[in-house]
């Protein structure tokens, strides 16, 4: 293996970390925590918002793989590997809560929309499904690829925008009124980050190799700020996990051979993982409800099951095991085609 390609395996290993963690922060919110405040809290901390470390990833890949960049062969690939699975995989979701019930957590007129109009925004916010605003957020950056790939060829200093965009960031947060745009100017300096490191490979990883206290001490005072709930803003997650993808990305440079080839798979179908994830999340939700309480799930919020780690690790680990062997099926099934169904 070429010294690039071993360089390149530690940002695989990056990719099958950072999807075990989004399905852990999906995970919490169906647990009771009440017995177990502060554990509840300690694992919010370090698994919600691992989104940020996907988007650091994609900014990574993104420049890594921009020497041959063509703008409408780069729009195909992406129309036919992460839009038209987000349509396809999207169908259940829209039925379910156009359909049978409401989706919990919507705009107070919404439900007295069409059914057309429902999907519409549905669709451009993705909020049916709770992991999917990543797709309407992550188009956005396609369309603006080419201007990305010219300041990253012509007009490098622009990375110098990260630091003033990192501390916007921390002071507006994720969500806003304007969805996937509020998105996109929350992620938009973890992308960029991600391009940075890319571009600058060797020199980024001997800034992180001296700088990583202070990164660090960073990340560690961000943490405090979200599991002891410190006004905001400041919204700590953004400055935490920032912090965490360097480190990590450093640490897993030099370390990525500890995990050999063992998460590989879970890297490959990653993006298949943060599709479907979110229904075997329900599955287990609708057996426990029913389980408990005797009745159907009806969309509404539901904590039934107590919180500890062991159930945490149970329910985690569950859903990880049916979304990976679902995926596995369909791959199997589908063959070739499989990445423009299930994104795998």
């Amino acid at each position: 293996m070429s010294k690039e390609n071993q360089y390149q395996q530690h940002i695989h290993v990056f990719r099958g970390v950072a999807i075990i963690f989004i399905v852990f922060a999906h995970t919490i919110p169906s647990l009771d925590w009440s017995d177990w405040p502060l554990t509840g809290k300690l694992i919010d901390a370090v698994a919600n918002q691992s989104s940020i470390f996907f988007f650091f990833i994609a900014g990574y890949l993104f420049q890594h793989l921009s020497a041959r960049f063509s703008f409408p062969q780069y729009l195909k690939q992406k129309l036919l590997t992460v839009i038209l699975p987000y349509l396809v995989l999207s169908v259940p979701a829209l039925f379910i809560f156009t359909v049978l019930t409401e989706r919990t957590g919507m705009w107070s007129w919404f439900d007295d929309l069409e059914i057309w109009q429902q999907i519409g925004l549905f669709m451009l916010t993705g909020k049916h499904l709770a992991p999917l605003w990543f797709v309407p957020t992550i188009a956005l950056f396609y369309l603006v690829a080419p201007l990305l790939i010219w300041m990253d060829r012509k007009l490098p200093q622009g990375y110098w925008l990260i630091l003033p965009l990192l501390a916007l960031s921390t002071y507006l947060g994720r969500d806003g009124p304007y969805g996937p745009i509020d998105k996109v100017i929350y992620l938009f300096p973890v992308y960029l980050m991600g391009m940075a490191f890319s571009h600058y490979k060797q020199v980024a990883m001997s800034l992180v190799m001296r700088w990583w206290p202070v990164l660090l001490l960073i990340a560690a005072a961000s943490a405090a700020g979200v599991v002891f709930e410190w006004s905001s803003p400041p919204y700590w997650h953004m400055p935490m996990k920032a912090a965490l993808a360097l480190i990590i990305t450093w640490q897993l440079y030099r370390h990525h051979h500890v995990f050999g080839h063992r998460l590989d798979y879970i890297a490959e179908i990653s993006f298949g993982i943060f599709f479907i994830h979110a229904y075997f999340i329900s599955a287990i939700k609708v057996l426990t409800v029913y389980w408990l309480h005797g009745t159907i799930y009806d969309g509404q919020e539901h904590a039934d099951v107590p919180g500890n780690l062991l159930t945490f690790a149970l329910y985690s680990g569950l859903v990880i095991v049916f979304t990976v062997y679902a995926i596995r099926s369909a791959k199997r099934l589908l063959g070739k085609k499989s990445r423009m169904f299930i994104g795998a």
